[in-house]
């Protein structure tokens, strides 16, 4: 190879490598965004049944809501159903210490009873079904409280962005209450914003 040639076939090496030097080399640049590993809900404002965060159980990842009843008014019973991303949540027992599979935890108002109890929550595809329920002949309870307990997880290692929304949402039409008339009614659950942060 001539001299010639090796000089026409080095500058355009020596100009990439000055163009990498000038650009601050081949890494570098922006630092990646950090990723969601928390969940975070927003209480709703208003509403006759709310689906609120219990800041006591609730830790990281792990997110337990109450659902508190109207400040007036008996019941002996209740049912929730939910509806949640389920690429990015996951339904949860509410304590590690529950048995396999509860999903569900009486709340603060309702009296069981003994084994067995009317205690039921059944996850299916992106859907939670939670019920809570006195036996007869207890009495109906007041609704001024929290009438069950549910709880979600974000799933680890999806690489979602802080901040992202994640869907929550009642079925109006499926959450109902057994009034202290023993009257069931379909009732409007109130539900916050979730977002993994």
């Amino acid at each position: 190879m001539t001299s010639m040639m090796k000089k026409l076939l080095s500058a355009p090496a020596a100009l990439a490598l000055a163009g990498l030097v000038a650009c601050g080399g081949g890494g570098g640049g922006s630092t990646p965004a950090p990723t969601a590993t928390t969940l975070t809900y927003t209480d709703p404002t208003s509403g006759t049944y709310l689906l609120k965060k219990d800041t006591t159980l609730s830790t990281g990842n792990h997110l337990v809501l109450d659902l508190v009843g109207p400040g007036t008014g008996t019941a002996s019973g209740v049912t929730l159903t939910l509806n949640a991303d389920t690429t990015k949540v996951t339904w949860t027992n509410v304590a590690s210490t529950d048995p396999a599979n509860t999903l569900v935890q009486n709340g603060t108002q309702f009296t069981l009873g003994a084994v067995p109890q009317i205690l039921k929550g059944k996850a299916s595809g992106t859907v939670l079904q939670a019920t809570v329920a006195q036996k007869a002949p207890t009495a109906a309870a007041s609704q001024n409280g929290v009438l069950l307990r549910v709880a979600l997880d974000l799933k680890p290692n999806l690489g979602l962005a802080q901040g992202t929304a994640l869907t929550l949402t009642a079925d109006g039409t499926k959450s109902q209450v057994l009034d202290g008339a023993g009257v069931i009614s379909a009732i409007t659950v109130s539900v916050g914003t979730l977002t993994a942060k």
